[in-house]
């Protein structure tokens, strides 16, 4: 379905990635100018790139799905986005930029020791490389639809170019790569919707009449109750991950140390909010008007071509948008993919690098060493996503978004409360934090167990009174942080550790 002058573009933009990768790689002469960018970026341009990193194929594909499948579930996802932002702007931000750290779980270390370092860093990983996955098989499949080749070479294609233009140039070639994606989504997205409501008979009104009609403007259940995609769930749920993301995502931590000062640093926060949640709230929209669409103009081919909700907005794209303007909306979909995969290949490369090799194992080299082996580090760290879309594809049957945050709830292990505790408390040590953030992760391990095949077969009682799973992020923090804090009452008190601007109570730097 692809034509001429759909790859010519496409081409021509995946050229421009590597030029720009190429460009940047003289200026990498450390392992702080790769993975930091030298701590010397304006703040529109690591705003942007926020903005980028957060929206992803997910936005692309997955919101348009869930909207064209369901309802506008995830609208409320976009409050606790902003809720978020204030902590991130007077508490996250302030604190690592004043400590000067490498990544959030140095920070860790220095408030809890080794052990927290090494947990924290671990589940990130853990998260990311998934998160990678995901949306690399988001991009793909959409694509498979389009040209004639099997998936695992569209896969390994977006993977290699995504990794090589990362390897080469660092985090600040992931920056402007981001800012030249942001641009080409957006315009992408411009061109679509557009098109949409000039080809449906009674344009916006009919969207609107129809969708309400049927219920497919509902944010869903308002009910108070655990098993179910709710409101709150959605609510709670999301300013409970981006509280996380805001100070325990290194890709995130990046970019509070990348621009030059305090005020830059903020500037990039506010552009990264201020540009995600209506792009959010755009493509829930273009979800509702695909589904009037084809329900006003039916498609007779629509469900023999589309297998899946994601590929629904891809189709449409080949099937109605002019050849030339559709390989640059599918540029938008390619480059919403790869400014996440890319932020995420060098955030994951900077923490094996920094809190693994460097702290644990390879202490005193030259920093073209460090260099060296984070190069090296993204190489691996590419074909492992490559893998694990793959290993995705063949054996989940969730929705991509809602497989997404799942995981970031269970790989969560209580580190949004254990950074909160280091931050906002100076009673709870090392002991009080170790023995909640175990209890917590060992609820976890119980709660999938009881939620699997086996434990609804051993204790069905039991898996049928359980919550669904996306209140794991929220329950298991909140416990961890209450048994913290009992417990450091409870605990004998050891003679206090030297905490100077480790917390928001024992700031003595006014610089950062």
């Amino acid at each position: 379905m692809l034509r001429w002058p759909d790859l010519l573009v496409m081409g021509l933009f995946f050229l421009a990635f590597v030029g720009i990768g190429v460009a940047v790689a003289r200026k990498n002469k450390s392992a702080e100018a790769y993975f930091l960018a030298g701590r010397s970026l304006p703040g529109w341009l690591v705003g942007c790139s926020v903005m980028a990193t957060i929206v992803s194929a997910m936005t692309f594909l997955a919101l348009p799905a869930v909207s064209y499948q369901d309802n506008w579930r995830y609208i409320p996802w976009n409050l606790g986005y902003l809720l978020a932002l204030l902590p991130a702007l007077w508490l996250f931000m302030p604190l690592f930029r004043r400590t000067r750290v490498a990544s959030a779980y140095e920070y860790l270390e220095r408030r809890f020791g080794t052990w927290a370092r090494v947990y924290a860093a671990s589940l990130f990983i853990l998260w990311l490389v998934c998160r990678m996955s995901i949306i690399l098989l988001a991009v793909s499949l959409p694509i498979q639809t389009m040209v004639d080749v099997e998936l695992v070479w569209i896969i390994v294609t977006f993977g290699a170019v995504a990794t090589i233009y990362t390897v080469v140039g660092g985090l600040e070639a992931v920056i402007w790569t981001d800012l030249l994606q942001m641009v080409a989504m957006l315009l992408g997205a411009a061109i679509c919707l557009p098109i949409l409501l000039w080809k449906l008979p009674g344009g916006f009104g009919r969207v609107l009449s129809v969708a309400y009609a049927d219920g497919k403007l509902s944010m869903g259940s308002t009910a108070f109750v655990f098993d179910e995609k709710t409101v709150w769930v959605m609510i709670v749920l999301s300013l409970f991950t981006w509280l996380h993301w805001g100070c325990q995502d290194q890709s995130m931590v990046q970019r509070y140390c990348a621009p030059k000062t305090a005020k830059e640093a903020r500037k990039a926060l506010w552009i990264g909010v201020l540009l995600t949640i209506p792009v959010w709230t755009y493509f829930i929209f273009i979800g509702t008007a695909l589904y009037v669409f084809y329900k006003v103009c039916p498609d007779p081919q629509l469900d023999q071509v589309v297998q899946k909700p994601e590929q629904i907005l891809p189709y449409f794209i080949l099937k109605h948008v002019p050849a030339g303007l559709a390989g640059l909306v599918i540029c938008g979909l390619v480059a919403a993919a790869m400014s996440t995969v890319d932020s995420s290949i060098n955030a994951v490369a900077s923490t094996i690098t920094t809190d693994f090799y460097r702290r644990l194992f390879v202490r005193d080299r030259d920093e073209r060493h460090y260099l060296a082996v984070g190069r090296w580090v993204s190489c691996l760290l590419g074909g492992m996503m490559i893998g694990g879309a793959l290993l995705i594809h063949y054996t989940s049957t969730e929705m991509l978004q809602d497989l997404q945050i799942l995981v970031q709830s269970i790989s969560g292990g209580g580190l949004l409360a254990l950074t909160l505790l280091g931050m906002l408390t100076v009673r709870v040590d090392n002991r009080a934090a170790i023995i909640a953030v175990a209890t917590g992760f060992a609820i976890i391990c119980a709660w999938l167990l009881v939620d699997s095949p086996y434990g609804h077969e051993w204790f069905p009682d039991l898996a049928a009174s359980l919550p669904d799973k996306f209140w794991m992020h929220v329950l298991v923090n909140l416990f961890v942080l209450a048994l913290a804090l009992v417990l450091s009452w409870m605990l004998p008190r050891r003679r206090p550790k030297n905490l100077d601007d480790l917390t928001v109570w024992t700031r003595r730097s006014s610089r950062y």
